[in-house]
């Protein structure tokens, strides 16, 4: 029977064998490291890459735009800006400038008809600007060639604020034309439309060079028992050429069935015409058999001044 080796003989035997053991588990480790960081290379391969920065992109695109909230003072400049429209429309924007000032880089702008102006005035009508500061947008609309303006015309002239309204309309009949002949038309009979703008209305079909805009407002005077719109009509009806007006005008202020009062609302809009022979026409009412219908005539022709078509009288 042999005999026990001695104990520090065992302790050797043991670190013999554990120490190729642990070399072995640690040469295992630091494969298997190097095995994962190369699958990890593969998977981030330059198309997959591609793809990752893809959905990274549209990830941000959602996460950040809450960064830069939309401007509400100034409209969005494109990358090349023209100096001339940046300069009016830091004016428009001031709220320190006049309102004349303001109203006049409106029409500037509006005159220039860049895409950015055009962006100017639409970021005007849709910011917190003073009411008339709108209305001079919307009216000085009428000036540009923009495809943009008459849509928008219309709806401003069918909107809620009544001040950009009458603005439009008055932007309407700088353009003339026969859609701004039938908006206004449409708006001037229209009674659910606020009154204001129904008079501002037939005021603008006065400049409306068309006989479309003639014959809208005859049928207002002659339909639409009101007299806020009544005036507003014939005073339409003054500004057109009196050459064009007369015959309406005698047959309206030598009707039986027009009141006095409607009559000295006439005379007074003859009296703001342009044409030569006003005065000789107004002087037919100085012996008019009513009194208002006299006093009115006369106040006319005093107002118009002297003329050669009153006799002079001599001592």
């Amino acid at each position: 029977m042999k005999s026990n080796p001695p104990a520090h003989n065992r302790e050797g035997i043991r670190l013999k064998v554990l120490w190729p053991l642990a070399l072995l588990t640690v040469v295992i480790l630091i494969a298997a490291i190097i095995a994962k960081s190369h699958s990890r290379n593969r998977a981030n391969s330059p198309a997959e890459e591609s793809v990752s920065a893809v959905g990274s992109n549209v990830t941000s695109t959602h996460t950040e735009l809450p960064v830069h909230p939309p401007r509400t003072t100034h409209p969005s400049q494109p990358a090349l800006t023209e100096p001339e429209t940046d300069r009016l429309t830091a004016l428009l924007f001031d709220n320190r400038a006049t309102l004349q000032v303001r109203r006049q880089s409106a029409r500037s702008l509006a005159s220039i008809g860049t895409e950015q102006a055009m962006a100017a005035l639409k970021s005007g009508l849709t910011n917190n600007l003073p009411p008339f500061v709108k209305a001079a947008i919307a009216e000085n609309l009428g000036r540009t060639s923009s495809p943009e303006a008459t849509e928008l015309l219309h709806a401003l002239v069918n909107g809620k604020d009544e001040t950009v309204a009458r603005g439009a309309a008055r932007g309407l009949a700088i353009r003339g034309d026969a859609d701004a002949e039938n908006t206004l038309s449409a708006v001037l009979f229209n009674d659910q439309t606020p009154l204001s703008v129904r008079t501002e209305a037939a005021l603008a079909l006065g400049d409306v060079n068309l006989p479309g805009a003639r014959d809208a407002l005859t049928r207002a005077i002659e339909q639409i028992h009101d007299d806020d719109i009544l005036e507003s009509a014939l005073d339409g009806m003054g500004r057109r050429p009196f050459s064009e007006t007369e015959p309406f005008f005698r047959n309206y202020i030598n009707s039986p069935d027009v009141p006095a009062d409607a009559k000295v609302l006439a005379i007074e809009a003859v009296r703001d015409a342009d044409g030569d022979d006003i005065p000789q026409f107004l002087s037919n009412y100085t012996n008019d058999p009513n009194p208002n219908v006299r006093a009115a005539a006369k106040e006319a022709l005093d107002f118009l001044g002297p003329t050669n078509s009153t006799p002079a009288t001599t001592k």
